[in-house]
């Protein structure tokens, strides 16, 4: 978050990045375990750089043999560092005679999960509101604050099915709510636990594609969330043309995992849409490599609560 709002905010650091380099921004935890060519190139790179020791994040600038040229992590925010390391690397620069191109034969889907065959990609837009804060001198706080957390959302080629039919699907929803209804704004949330779904409610709007729906989320001694859900969606012939949710309430938490915390209870929005064609859309979701998990479509909390609701 502190990297997109000061280093990749600098017009003359990505005219750079695109002339003169192929940026490459992996997720760390995954292409770290990651077994084939790509990961083996990846931890030949970083473990060249000998501080610091504690962390494999930041900032790497390597030619196409694995050399590593630049290696960095501070200070965050940038301080201009990363603009002058990109210049200096390009006036000592000298190409490799012999490059020994990666294996792509076998990847590791684990740590490069791709979207089911036949499924759409959701946008996933998260943001606190009107948020009070503690005073603080620390510019990589102030600077996170107001930052929109940003994900996608895998969407099965049986879901689509029930969306063309006019239904939002128990697995889709779930989804949805375990695993995008968090707090991504300042860093990596944990994902809710199906026992923190307390409550449900869903109603179709008459005469459209449209649902509204209340619910409760609490992690016992820490998170809490009670939202209202607004859902419109559009088809045609095969395909689904608009898909375009609202999730908007109270959110407080009591630990801090995410560098600080709101003081109090803030709101928390929550937006899903159709993505736009792109590479963007190749970007797997946060907790995609839970995998069948992540896709669990039985013995679902939504489906549990939906049933007490309509009795």
């Amino acid at each position: 978050m502190v990297d997109r709002a000061s280093t990749f905010a600098d017009d003359e650091i990505l005219e750079l990045l695109k002339k003169n380099y192929v940026a490459f921004a992996p997720s760390l935890t995954e292409i770290l375990k990651s077994r084939d060519s790509a990961g083996d190139f990846f931890r030949k790179v970083v473990n060249q750089r000998p501080e610091p020791r504690h962390s494999k994040q930041g900032y790497y600038i390597c030619s196409p043999d694995g050399k590593l040229l630049k290696g960095w992590m501070y200070p965050r925010p940038d301080d201009g560092t990363m603009k002058r390391y990109l210049k200096e690397a390009l006036l000592t620069y000298e190409s490799p005679s012999e490059v020994e191109p990666l294996d792509k034969t076998k990847v590791d889907r684990y740590a490069n999960p791709v979207p089911p065959e036949g499924g759409l990609v959701l946008e996933v837009s998260a943001k606190l509101l009107d948020a009070q804060w503690q005073p603080t001198n620390l510019a990589r706080f102030q600077m996170i604050r107001g930052a929109i957390g940003r994900d996608r959302l895998w969407v099965t080629k049986a879901e689509v099915q029930e969306l063309l039919k006019g239904s939002l699907p128990d697995s889709l929803l779930e989804r949805m709510i375990r695993f995008h209804l968090v707090d991504n704004t300042r860093g990596v949330p944990a994902a809710w636990q199906p026992g923190d779904l307390k409550s449900l409610q869903l109603t179709h709007v008459p005469g459209k594609l449209a649902m509204e729906g209340v619910l409760r989320l609490e992690e016992s001694g820490n998170r809490h969330y009670d939202a209202k859900l607004k859902a419109v969606m559009e088809t045609k012939a095969d395909a689904v043309t608009r898909f375009d949710v609202l999730v908007r309430g109270s959110y407080g938490a009591a630990k801090i995992g995410l560098g600080e915390l709101p003081i109090g209870t803030s709101t928390l929005a929550v937006a899903f849409t159709l993505a736009e064609p792109g590479e963007h859309r190749r970007v797997p979701p946060l907790y995609s490599w839970l995998g069948n998990e992540y896709l669990k479509s039985s013995n679902l909390r939504v489906s549990e609560l939906l049933r007490t609701a309509s009795k």
